[in-house]
């Protein structure tokens, strides 16, 4: 089957909350972020939106000005020269030619054969803006759809991430950008190399979530076409109810139901899917992208129903799980709470107490916890040096500047080494992080000189 073709076996009315809210930033020209924890379906998502123009169309009804969405692999650049990455920006407006009228076809086609061998940088851009001026021009608006960006700002050069910028500040109404991520800007390990573009992933912002009934019950009766008969409505409640939405627990829920369920009764299907490998490796995918705050705050959600039923939850709890529900994995109404599938709720028991929760300073007495864990046996040190942390997190701090402000001023700090802050960085881990090999609170990171340490008081997703 054509890919095309495909993508209009889903209703118009796939992930329709999330679609309105692209739509009304591509109705403004603004640029926006796309953000969905790991088997939520961002990736189906997205390509929904580049093939299913019909679907956007309807939602910006008084928009005036054609719109075209473009997708953009910048994930398998075979090299980091900048010229290579202005080509491979034409070659995602060549690959999709259907999209435009035959006379700028063949402009697309023109301008991409005589740069698709040039190495030199200023021939591919001038090319680029070409024919981003011949949109300007038509009152075309461009949109880039770029999945996976995340992955792309790990491994690009500031050149390009300020490419992207000057770009959109060129072109503003003509070109935006839906960048599509697992991980929130801050957790970026090259969080600043991408500040160019800062204040565009971050103003506009959608989560997308499981999918809502509708849509999961489509992805079931897809999901399960070749039998002879439907789904009975009791399995597919079943199947909702395990895996809250899920699409990448509903794929594995869907084969296991059709090959394995038969001689399972009803009450063990968690159990039995629990037991699944590849149902578990879909869990834990959800959950490692979470922080360990959220980890630590879902576990005492859970583990407390299970002890007291209704479960009084503090302010600061509330919010975090104000921030889970924005992604989708719980939900709450009037002061109660509950997780998103009881699949996701049973692995979250299964997983309790691996998680530490968040790093704080009581500001009061002085004292550093961890959950509900007070850090006592802290170094004085150890405890200096964790103190500033945590009154600057998720700052970049090279070594001299740690050893300045935290050594005593007694000591001649010319002559403290990188090896002592080192020690003090291991005593620290070894108090705070589940595993000091893969650290979560304090990460190194590396750039000018010899680069230093950033502090995530709430532990960063894997």
């Amino acid at each position: 089957m054509d890919i095309n073709k495909e993508w209009f076996l889903f209703p118009a009315s796939y992930r329709e909350a999330e679609a309105k809210i692209v739509a009304r930033w591509i109705a403004a020209g603004e640029s926006g972020s796309v953000f969905g924890l790991t088997g939520v379906g961002r990736t189906t998502f997205l390509e929904f939106l580049a093939y299913r123009l019909d679907v956007l169309q309807q939602y910006m009804a008084s928009h005036a000005r054609q719109v075209i969405l473009i997708p953009v692999d910048l994930n398998n650049l075979p090299d980091e020269h900048l010229a290579t990455f202005y080509r491979t920006l034409l070659r995602s407006f060549y690959e999709q030619p259907d999209r435009f009228k035959p006379a700028t076809q063949q402009t697309i086609q023109e301008l991409y054969r005589k740069v698709e061998a040039a190495a030199d940088p200023f021939l591919s851009q001038s090319a680029l803006r070409e024919l981003l001026t011949l949109f300007h021009d038509q009152e075309i608006r461009i949109v880039l759809v770029m999945n996976r960006f995340d992955s792309f700002c790990e491994l690009a050069t500031p050149q390009m991430i300020a490419t992207l910028r000057g770009l959109r500040d060129s072109f503003r109404g003509t070109l935006c950008y839906i960048m599509g991520m697992t991980r929130e800007i801050v957790y970026l390990s090259e969080a600043e190399s991408i500040k160019p573009l800062q204040g565009i992933l971050d103003t506009h912002i959608c989560w997308v979530g499981p999918l809502a009934e509708p849509d999961a019950r489509h992805m079931i009766q897809r999901q399960t076409q070749s039998l002879p008969e439907p789904i009975p409505e009791a399995a597919m409640g079943r199947l909702l109810q395990l895996s809250g939405g899920y699409p990448s627990l509903l794929r594995v829920l869907c084969d296991w139901w059709m090959n394995e369920s038969q001689n399972v009764p009803v009450s063990a299907w968690a159990t039995a899917l629990l037991a699944k490998r590849n149902c578990q490796h879909r869990l834990r995918n959800i959950w490692q992208r979470l922080t360990d705050e959220e980890q630590f705050v879902l576990a005492e959600l859970v583990l407390g129903q299970e002890k007291r039923g209704k479960q009084r939850l503090e302010g600061a709890q509330v919010a975090v799980l104000e921030r889970l529900a924005a992604k989708g994995v719980c939900q709450g109404v009037e002061g109660e709470w509950w997780l998103v599938g009881d699949l996701v709720r049973d692995y979250v028991r299964q997983v309790a107490g691996q998680s530490r929760g968040r790093v704080q300073l009581d500001a009061q007495t002085g004292e550093i916890y961890q959950g509900r864990t007070r850090l006592d046996g802290l170094q004085p040190l150890h405890h200096a040096l964790l103190t500033f942390f945590l009154q600057r997190p998720h700052e970049r701090h090279s070594h001299t500047d740690l050893i300045e402000a935290v050594w005593p001023d007694e000591m001649n700090k010319e002559g403290v080494s990188t090896d002592a802050l080192y020690q003090a960085i291991r005593g620290i881990r070894k108090a705070i992080e589940p595993n000091t090999s893969k650290p979560r609170y304090l990460i190194n990171w590396r750039g000018a000189f010899a680069g230093g340490y950033q502090f995530y008081p709430e532990g960063r997703p894997e």
